[in-house]
């Protein structure tokens, strides 16, 4: 009894109505950016620590950033940077998450768009 209703609905175009349906009911995610460029820095001062942070917020790039070089010449850009990465997470949502120590505060630093997950082992 089913083929003869394929065949009828076949033959009537009906079939056709439901495969137009289904592929509208079907939908593609489209990313907003086609690529990423992350960023490599070294931050040398707080207008380096400025230029990363408009990075992630205005053209949503992450950004892996090397501020050892701020830590031990300029402390108070240092701390400063800290301030500002803290504020930005609250307000925007960005994440960072610290990739080394030993002498070496390597961060990486994403758009709310990009998530991170920290795997342990």
């Amino acid at each position: 009894m089913k083929d003869v209703l394929d065949y009828v609905k076949k033959n009537l175009g009906l079939d056709e109505e439901e495969n137009e349906k289904r592929d509208e009911e079907e939908s593609i995610i489209v990313p907003e950016h086609s690529f990423y460029e992350i960023i490599l820095m070294k931050a040398k001062d707080i207008e380096d620590i400025k230029f990363a942070l408009e990075q992630i917020t205005e053209e949503k790039n992450p950004i892996i950033v090397d501020m050892s070089y701020l830590e031990n010449e300029n402390p108070e850009d240092f701390k400063l940077a800290g301030e500002m990465l803290k504020n930005i997470r609250k307000e925007v949502g960005i994440e960072a998450i610290l990739l080394c120590k030993n002498g070496k505060n390597v961060i990486i630093i994403t758009p709310p768009e990009i998530k991170l997950i920290r795997k342990d082992d």
